[in-house]
């Protein structure tokens, strides 16, 4: 216990001055006996024992008076370890951080209840009650994209409290580590003393895969004190979660056939028996069916449907039994008849033996998407003889040097709308490809680099650095070409690069990205716009000889998906099923004025041509294309074009649906070392958030029942004085 104003404790020592009163106070009486008194001293004994028990207790409330009052004018507290803020009287500056993410969207009960938003939002709005008067406070959402509500900090109560109940839980996922580096740099513009963040969480750990976001100091001390307030009471919850959902041929169930398999995972510490599974078709149920899964586990379930109407776009939605956290128990997929792409592959480098050959691995995954794409194969001398309109994408895989014809062929056919896949090797002339190439080349070729010997090879008189080989970066699956991958990019980053041809800087442009980088940098596949149409540049192979990509487990899905991305085809997973906040581009046809996109709420966006939209986005149509944002709810999405003469027309080739982010299925809690308001000193020890709780409020409400009770006492006694007759 603590004490404001400890001088005043001195005080204390009045609490002797009611035994002293008393005790000089007191009558004696000097013993007389009369025998025939005994009758009455025997009833006036008794009197005089409740007499007694009176003073007695007079005594004791006297005393509690007397002692109560020095330390209420000392104003006692005490400081406790917690997670919650006190309503201070010193001015501050606050950010109140609140989680509007996914995982806020589960019940706070076992059998339902509000979801635990609402609680969040409520200890939002009980903490801006409660702030200062001289205090002001600004307001950030943590959901991964949201805009920032109240940017600044403001002293203004009703704006704050409005802005909270403006807000809504959305589907997004939580990016903890931008919204608290947003908060500090809020508070960094303060001129205050005390600057504090506000966390409104549950405390899930997804979210804080980039750290806490708060900036470095010396000291190894946050610039600003960080206060979480935990909504979901501490309690570990369970989920289920259907976390991926996805649809190949199956010639078993006809021409039309597709097997829907979902993966379903158990996030809890029991075996989840017998849950049951539903696949819905276009929103009617056509199967169902039960998994068993461990404790943490997963299990798969496949489901064999032939779908009707050749050519039309389906929608295939698998549904489990419901929990707590309902938005995860449904993933929803667009499944397309296969429309038999016809691709061109051209091999620079054939060998007699198969698995050597330069286009064997490519081939196999294209294969490998059934009767999704059609291969034809040529050598770089036959390209001038084909018709090249009739591809709807092209490989050149280790070609020397394109002549003059084929080049312009590759350059007219690209700028008309085509999509171009190029790989480099061993016989690819770089300073020949420059030259007749430069038009749709993304960026020039530069010099061979040699990370590493690849396995039973060497490389005599070129410098091999120290390390094995090259490996990829960080991968962005906000890109279309890369939705389809795990977070962390499962099946890319393990594949090694033992040689890769770097590429000339050039300045950036609009239509060019580096879709994929190397760990040191360097770009290894690099995605540029060309007229109406797309080019990919893979600065290394498509075969062994430079790298082990083919036969590493991203391999398939990148040049399945590359290949409906040069096509302009959005029957791929990537460009048809989007994470909750990811952005949709729609392409706008040459008659179009207006796109409409019907939410899964039944709310109309409308998208129309302006200066942002980007010509030669996209190789459909005119080649210009809209930005649809607005993708913060799962489910489907629908497309409609509004024609310049009035009609309107449904476009089912730019319809899509929106999953939730797996990451926030999973109800891992984040542990106590990476929190932000658990910091390290000095000595080592954790030391946590701690408010002051005032004691000196129940010191006076105590001394008020201690004043009533002694008037009552002391009116009672003197009501007994006058009414006990005078002794004669």
């Amino acid at each position: 216990m603590q004490f404001l104003a400890p001088a005043l404790l001195l005080g204390l020592a009045a609490a002797i001055l009611p035994w002293i009163i008393h005790r000089i106070g007191k009558r004696r009486a000097n013993p007389v006996r009369f025998a025939a008194m005994e009758l009455l001293m025997r009833a006036e004994r008794k009197v005089s024992a409740r007499r007694r028990l009176r003073e007695i207790l007079l005594l004791l409330l006297r005393t509690a008076i007397a002692a109560s009052l020095p330390l209420v004018f000392a104003k006692p507290f005490a400081e406790i370890r917690s997670d919650l803020p006190a309503a201070t009287t010193r001015p501050q500056s606050a950010v109140i951080v609140l989680d509007d993410s996914a995982s806020l969207r589960r019940t706070s009960g076992e059998t339902g209840g509000d979801p635990l938003f609402e609680q969040a939002r409520a200890q939002a709005r009980t903490l801006i009650e409660h702030l200062s008067p001289e205090s002001d406070a600004a307001l950030v959402l943590a959901s991964e994209g949201t805009p920032t509500p109240i940017a600044e900090p403001s002293s203004d109560r009703s704006r704050l409290l409005a802005a909270v109940d403006a807000t809504s839980c959305s589907a997004r996922r939580g990016d903890f580590s931008s919204a608290i580096r947003k908060a500090a740099q809020i508070l960094a513009t303060s001129m205050r003393q005390e600057r504090i963040i506000y966390l409104v969480t549950d405390l899930q750990a997804a979210g804080w895969e980039n750290g806490t976001g708060l900036p470095e100091t010396s000291s190894g001390r946050p610039p600003f004190e960080v206060v979480i307030l935990d909504v979901s009471g501490g309690a570990a919850w369970t989920n289920r979660a259907v976390v991926d959902l996805a649809a190949e041929p199956a010639p078993e169930a006809g021409p039309l056939g597709v097997a829907v398999v979902a993966e379903i995972a158990n996030f809890s510490d029991q075996p989840a028996a017998h849950v049951g599974v539903t696949l819905k078709i276009d929103g009617n149920q056509v199967a169902r069916g039960f998994v068993d899964m461990p404790a943490h586990g997963r299990a798969r379930k496949r489901f064999l449907h032939t779908l009707a109407g050749g050519g039309n776009a389906h929608e295939a939605e698998v549904e489990i039994d419901h929990d707590r956290f309902t938005l995860d128990d449904r993933r929803l997929a667009r499944v397309e008849v296969s429309r038999g792409l016809h691709v061109l592959v051209v091999n620079g480098d054939p060998r007699t033996v198969r698995t050597e050959d330069e286009t064997f691995f490519l081939e196999a995954a294209l294969h490998a998407g059934g009767n999704s794409f059609i291969v034809s194969t040529a050598l770089p001398d036959e390209l001038q003889s084909r018709n090249l309109s009739d591809y709807a994408a092209i490989f050149l895989a280790n070609v020397a040097r394109p002549d003059a014809g084929a080049a312009a062929a590759l350059t007219r056919y690209v700028e008309a709308g085509g999509g171009l896949f190029i790989s480099v090797g061993d016989r690819v002339d770089a300073d020949a490809w420059n030259l007749t190439m430069k038009k749709v080349l993304p960026q020039p070729l530069g010099l061979r680099r040699t990370a590493g010997a690849a396995p039973g090879g060497s490389h005599e008189g070129e410098t091999v650095d120290l390390r094995p080989a090259e490996r990829l970066g960080p991968i962005d699956r906000h890109h279309p070409l890369l939705g389809t991958f795990a977070a962390r990019g499962e099946g890319l980053t393990s594949a090694r690069f033992f040689q890769f041809m770097l590429l000339a800087p050039v300045p950036d442009a609009p239509g060019r990205t580096v879709v994929l980088r190397y760990e040191n940098g360097a770009p290894a596949l690099v995605e540029a716009e060309v007229g109406r149409g797309r080019v990919l540049l893979l600065t290394t192979t498509v075969d062994r000889e430079w790298t082990d990509l083919p036969i590493r487990p991203g391999f398939l899905p990148l040049m399945q998906e590359a290949t409906r991305l040069l096509a302009g085809a959005p029957s791929g997973e990537a460009s048809s099923a989007l994470v909750a906040g990811q952005r949709r581009e729609i392409a706008l046809g040459p008659d179009d004025r207006r796109i409409d996109v019907i939410k899964p709420n039944g709310e109309i966006r409308s998208l129309t041509p302006d200066a942002s939209a980007r010509p030669g986005a996209d190789r459909r149509a005119s080649g210009r294309t809209l930005i649809f944002a607005e993708t913060d709810e799962p489910g489907s999405y629908r497309a409609r074009a509004a024609r310049a003469d009035g009609t309107s027309v449904d476009r089912p080739d730019e319809s899509f649906v929106v999953n939730i982010d797996t990451r926030e299925s999973d109800p891992a809690r984040l542990p106590a070392d990476r929190r932000p308001d658990r910091v390290r000193g000095a000595g080592g020890a954790d030391t946590a958030p701690k408010r002051r709780l005032e004691l000196w409020h129940g010191l006076s409400a105590a001394v008020l029942v201690f004043v009533l009770l002694e008037s009552i006492l002391t009116l009672r006694s003197r009501r007994g004085s006058q009414l006990r007759p005078a002794r004669g």
